[in-house]
Order: C-alpha cells, then structure tokens, then sequence
C-alpha cells in the first residue's frame, strides 16, 4: 500500500492536520490506536485507592475507566485569550482567535455537527487581593476584561464574597465530538488504522519511509505524550504535565458560561454535565487519576456550589507540554521524510489547527513555519539523533 502521508495519531493534532490535507486533496493514512470511550451515563469504578491503600468512596457506584484516553479526550476544550492568575494575554491570541473560530465553523459544518460555542468566563475572586488584581488588570485595558461586578445574579448558584469578573470572548469546543465524528469519516474512508504504532517497524528509505507494508512519503508523528519515547523526536525538550478532572452532574447549574473559583468548571457534551479541573503536575509518578485530586477537588466544588452536584467521571491524561512552552513543528533536519507536529501544552484547541495549517503550507508549498514554533531552533540536537 503506498500513501503520500502517514499520520501517527488522532488527537487534536492528528485531526487537524488530516483535514487540511483532505482539504488539498492529498493522500493520508492515520495510525492511532482504538479508543475506548467512557459513557458519562455509567459512571465510573466505586473506589480510587490513595497511596496508602486506603479506599476512598466516591458518589457513583460503577465508574468505567478506559484502558486509554489521550489528553485531547480528556481536555477541558476552552480556549481562552487570556492567561495565568496576572490575566496576560496568551501568546498571538490576536491571531489565533479569528484563525481558530474560521476553521472550527468550517470543520462544524463538513462534520454537520456544533462543535465550537462562543462564551465567556466569570471569575469569582476568592480573596480581596485576587479582585484588584483582576480590577487592575482591566485598567490596563487588554480588551478580554470586563469590568469588576458584585455579580449578584450568581449569589443563589456560587458562594463568593468578593464581586466578579468576566473574560470574553471565550471559545468552547466539544472535543470529544469533533474527534469521534472524524474519526467515523476516517474509517468510512478507509483512512485509519486502529493499531498502536511500533517505532521499531518503521523503515528509513531514501526518499520514503516502509511501515507494515505501507510505503509514504512523509510520515508525521502527532502522538502527544507518547513523543518522548520517540527515537526521532525524543530528545526534545518535553516537559510533559498531568491533568485531572471530575465530570459533575449538576443540573441548576446553567450552562450559559464557564465558572472559575480556584477550580474552572465547564459546560460539558451533554446537558447537565460539567468538566471540573484541572492540575498542572510536572512530577508524577502514576498517570492514573488520584485519590487526593479527587478529594482537594470535592472540598472546593462544596465550598465555591450551592447547587447539588454528584461526581460521575474521574479523569486523568499527560499533556505534551515543553519547556518553552511553545509547539514543535516541522521536518527533520536529518530525516527529511519524517516531520513533527506535537508539543501544544493546555492551548491546544487553538494552537493545533493554527500549526497543523502551517505544517501543511510548508509540505506543499514551501512556505516558512513561525520561528517561535520550528524544529530548527534545535537542530543541532536534532542531528545527533
């Protein structure tokens, strides 16, 4: 089998790159390995154990765990312009923002599907330092923030004593669909095979590359965390974070905006269901959700809700963060049939479609990849391998 492309992986990045390559009419495989998808109707299992061993009981009697959910199906899928407890702006938000919101609407429609929502976030100040902040934040007028509020509107849902604020425009993105419907066209195609790839299988030829029998051009490896076990890509500087999460059941909560109070709770896929998160852990030793996440995170949902809730999910994913905090994209300098597009961190609802986008150009028309972003900036370690 010969294809021009061979795609290693289907998150976010994966997604996005095989769309614009469809777009341009080019030939692609994508390798990624079956997903096992959680029905937020069954719950999950009815303990998570602490490091102790003890067992710490949770509201739903039968939580299902997929053997595994990459960070793209696990994330939050906000995409936000502002960043971090000072509010700054994130990095080209100018830029991405009309980008990102164009192409998630052009994706939506081929998908016949919502996929992307326009919100915003109110901010609940937990303490009077954080409400000047916020309040001196607006004064330096970034455009995303509104006004300080007393915000009594929110008194019968939230317990806060310090006002409001409120960020706009906020993007919501239902990631999880947008993954599963293209998934679905993907395979209709025959455009994806569910295995998971072996770097040892792989063959360097001249000017392609030999996997199992498929023979591509260009194989691009989009494979998140998995990057660091990369022999191509793996010296890298990755500094991969975990995240967790609660799916919460909270039906009087309105799904109108996104709520933070120290924890960030978010509209989830079906009504009356709320991702709640996340961490940012650089040192861990087990990828699996934890007991104390569960805990710390319980605690502070009773005291920011004054609605019922019960906990139906509990979700756990490493991110392929950096160091620089910036994506690495672009061709081996050694091996020009193997290029990378990975590294998006906790912006990669708006960074991935942005750079798959830039990946593309470069493919098909040469066209430079931002600096901030390019592999070259580390060809020199790049070459050793």
């Amino acid at each position: 089998m010969q294809t021009e492309f061979l795609i290693i992986g289907q998150g976010l990045c994966g997604t996005w790159l095989s769309w614009f390559l469809q777009k341009q009419g080019r030939e692609f495989l994508v390798i990624d390995r079956r997903v096992l998808k959680s029905d937020p109707e069954t719950s999950f299992s009815g303990c998570i154990r602490s490091e102790s061993g003890n067992a710490l009981q949770v509201a739903s009697p039968e939580f299902s765990h997929p053997t595994f959910q990459g960070a793209s199906r696990v994330a939050s899928g906000v995409i936000n312009p502002v960043t971090g407890r000072r509010l700054s702006v994130t990095w080209m938000a100018e830029e991405l923002f009309p980008f990102v919101f164009r192409h998630y609407k052009e994706l939506e429609s081929a998908l016949e599907t919502e996929i992307i929502r326009q919100t915003s976030v109110i901010n609940f100040f937990p303490t009077p330092q954080m409400k000047d902040s916020y309040e001196e934040r607006y004064k330096q007028g970034s455009g995303y923030v509104s006004p300080w509020w007393e915000g009594e509107e929110w008194k019968p849902y939230f317990q806060f004593e310090f006002g409001a604020g409120e960020i706009s425009p906020v993007y919501w993105i239902r990631l999880r669909t947008m993954l599963d419907k293209w998934r679905e066209i993907l395979q209709k195609k025959s455009q994806l095979i569910e295995d998971r790839f072996n770097w040892e299988e792989l063959e360097i030829l001249h000017d392609s590359v030999r996997y199992k029998g498929i023979t591509a051009k260009y194989l691009i490896t989009c494979d998140g965390a998995e990057a660091i076990n990369n022999p191509f890509f793996g010296k890298l500087p990755h500094a991969l974070n975990k995240g967790e999460a609660l799916l919460i059941s909270a039906p009087e909560l309105p799904i109108t905006h996104i709520y933070k109070r120290g924890i960030t709770i978010v509209p989830w896929e079906e009504p009356g269901l709320f991702w709640v998160g996340s961490t940012y852990q650089h040192n861990f030793a087990d990828p699996a959700p934890t007991a104390d996440f569960l805990r710390n995170t319980t605690r502070a949902l009773d005291n920011m809700l004054k609605v019922s809730y019960e906990i139906k999910d509990h979700w756990a994913a490493v991110r392929p963060s950096t160091i620089e905090r910036r994506p690495f994209v672009g061709i081996h300098p050694k091996y020009p049939q193997l290029a990378i597009l990975n590294g998006m961190g906790t912006k990669g609802c708006s960074l991935a479609p942005y750079f798959a986008h830039e990946l593309t150009r470069l493919f098909l028309h040469n066209e430079p990849l931002n600096k901030a972003a390019d592999i070259n900036r580390f060809h020199q370690i790049l070459m050793t391998t």
